[in-house]
């Protein structure tokens, strides 16, 4: 098993097709790799269009970009 790296605040982490950007514990700027438009992530919620709508009928839906922020919380788990 290998330890877990330290996530710093205010550096870069590619996930996917996307760059998590922490600013906070809980809070991050996450870009699209093939867009400047910067998101507002939060373990809670997110400003895309698509959790907007779908959490509406799903209270529980997570968007790509909030599942990007909390993997990079956990450490790639």
């Amino acid at each position: 098993m290998s330890a877990k790296k330290e996530v710093k605040l205010f550096e870069p982490y590619e996930v996917g097709d996307v760059i998590v950007f922490l600013t906070s514990k809980t809070s991050a700027k996450v870009v699209d790799i093939d867009c400047r438009w910067e998101l507002e992530a939060t373990t809670t919620g997110c400003e895309c269009c698509t959790y907007q709508w779908r959490s509406r009928s799903n209270k529980h839906f997570k968007c790509r970009h909030m599942e990007a922020l909390l993997h990079v919380l956990n450490n790639g788990e």
